[in-house]
């Protein structure tokens, strides 16, 4: 799946809704990406996720 600067997924790890930020250096070969949490007590907090972890739906 291709990841998009300023769309919302879905973090697999916890389950936050994230907001893309844009593409971060990789980490042990993995693409990474900075996103957001758009919710909750620490919305607004920043990350670098695996790109793989970021889904549109949790299923």
């Amino acid at each position: 799946m291709d990841i998009e600067a300023g769309k919302l997924y879905f973090f697999t790890k916890s389950g936050n809704e994230v907001r893309a930020i844009e593409p971060a250096p990789p980490y042990m070969r993995q693409p990474m990406w900075e996103v957001e949490r758009t919710q909750g007590v620490s919305a607004g907090k920043r990350m670098d996720v695996p790109a793989r972890a970021l889904v549109t739906s949790l299923d």
